[in-house]
């Protein structure tokens, strides 16, 4: 059976730690988010998947991946942030006869899929209003479900469906939609405590009768006889001989505890806590020390209290590249100057057209290209902004820098990579609508862009190449 994942969200709701995750991707017992939901499914006797899938697009392949692990097939289908559910499915072209699972994974559940479709399955004609917690919990079967997939569009709501060919489930368990901090805290205490979730690694006894800490592999910790806590421990992380952890404690992977004290508090992965540092009722990530309770949190700058513990992103705009496209535009310039000399004999009047764009630093640059129709040559030139560092070599289009902002503005990508080339650079004018030019840059910005651009040209060869009749 298939299923279709909604895991579009932006996560507002969630900051600051939107800055650095999605809500699919969020660390909860050292798990994402959705992995919950796609072992759920993979219970329920799901083999395909279609995930839809946002601004996080790459970071959610990259950490989810094919679902092989899970025994599933995911394919990623790109959407609008909190894109509402009856667009993303029109574009799909999914069989409206068809039986389909549709999810949100981006909330936490107990595991309860098994039980509703085998529910739905008793009842294909109907329409299965699910419930759970008295909650809403973000599920319907298709086709009986076409005429209410409004239950699903973020933010869920508990609404009453008044129809002839409708019957209510109630579900047993509890269902967390993760839309604050304090929601946060409470799905990842109510994970660790709860023998219905797989939590990776070895359960260890404490000092806490009945409840066990979890402890993924290459980790070094204290004396855990000496230790009164519980929660889960991430893989390649090192706590100190003299740190005290007491009561539910979540440390994510790659993370060092130095003699410090952590007591109900979560340590999100990639982050350092030095010593003499007394932690209670908190969330830490990297440099963030979050307060739930309250709502509110401060960045640390003093790297010997908190900071982030893994090294910083590779500079791919650097100086190396640069200097590789410095070669590149010395190797053009015969190019260059034939092109000029056939530009100023076709438009003798304007062979260069000059325009304003935004470079990388939010600072508008001039950029000029030849006056020809061929946008693939015509911005040649303009490979001496991305020398400059002003421009990448493909990206976004500078032109269109407010829509995209617009498109991100309420995400931790806030700001686009400008780049000469791109699809909206090659294809699209000033005439073109708006919402057509977010979809293409959302999925051009998730996408390897060379090898994007390349089959972009090959597909317009492909169209544009005429057929040939051999007639007798």
């Amino acid at each position: 059976m298939q299923a279709i994942v909604f895991a579009n969200r932006y996560g507002n709701e969630l900051a600051p730690l939107n800055q650095q995750y999605c809500p699919a991707l969020l660390p909860v017992a050292n798990k994402p988010l959705v992995a919950y939901t796609l072992e759920d499914l993979a219970d329920a006797g799901v083999t395909q998947v279609k995930m839809v899938i946002c601004a996080d697009a790459k970071k959610v392949q990259s950490r989810i991946g094919n679902g092989e692990q899970w025994g599933l097939t995911i394919e990623y289908f790109l959407s609008k942030p909190e894109e509402q559910v009856n667009s993303v499915l029109a574009r799909m072209h999914i069989d409206k006869t068809a039986q389909a699972l549709v999810v949100r994974g981006d909330i936490l559940r107990s595991p309860c899929l098994n039980r509703f479709v085998e529910f739905s399955r008793l009842v294909p004609s109907k329409f299965v209003h699910a419930k759970m917690d008295d909650r809403n919990p973000g599920m319907m079967m298709l086709p009986a479900g076409w005429k209410h997939n409004q239950l699903l569009n973020w933010p869920l709501q508990v609404t009453s469906v008044n129809h002839d060919n409708s019957i209510a489930q109630v579900l047993h368990g509890h269902c967390f939609y993760v839309d604050s901090l304090m929601a946060y805290v409470e799905a990842s205490d109510f994970v660790i405590a709860n023998d219905d979730f797989s939590v990776k690694g070895r359960k260890m006894k404490t000092q806490i009768n009945d409840k066990n800490l979890v402890v993924e592999a290459q980790c070094e910790l204290p004396l855990l006889e000496n230790i009164s806590v519980f929660g889960a421990i991430g893989e390649y992380t090192k706590v100190s001989n003299k740190a005290q952890l007491t009561e539910s404690v979540v440390v994510g992977k790659y993370c060092f505890i130095e003699d410090s004290k952590i007591r109900n508090s979560i340590i999100l992965p990639n982050t350092y806590v030095g010593p003499q540092l007394s932690v209670e009722n908190k969330i830490i990530s990297q440099n963030l020390i979050i307060d739930p309770q309250t709502n509110s949190w401060s960045k640390v700058e003093d790297e010997t209290l908190i900071a982030k513990s893994s090294k910083s992103a590779v500079n791919y705009n650097g100086v190396f590249q640069r200097a590789i496209l410095l070669m590149l535009y010395i190797l053009l310039s015969p190019l260059l100057i034939t092109l000029f000399v056939g530009a100023f004999i076709m438009k003798p009047k304007k062979p260069i057209v000059t325009e304003t764009v935004m470079n990388n630093q939010n600072e508008s640059v001039k950029a000029h290209k030849f006056n020809f129709k061929n946008e693939s040559v015509a911005l040649l030139p303009q490979v001496w902004l991305a020398v400059k560092g002003d421009l990448a070599l493909f990206g976004a289009s500078s032109k269109h820098q407010n829509l995209h902002q617009n498109l991100h503005q309420n995400s931790h990508n806030s700001t686009a990579t400008y780049g000469v080339y791109g699809p909206v650079q090659l294809n699209f004018d000033d005439n073109t609508p708006k919402e057509e030019v977010q979809m293409v840059e959302m999925e051009f910005e998730q996408s390897s862009k060379p090898r994007y651009l390349v089959n972009m040209l090959q597909n317009q060869f492909k169209a544009t190449k005429p057929s040939i009749v051999i007639k007798n």
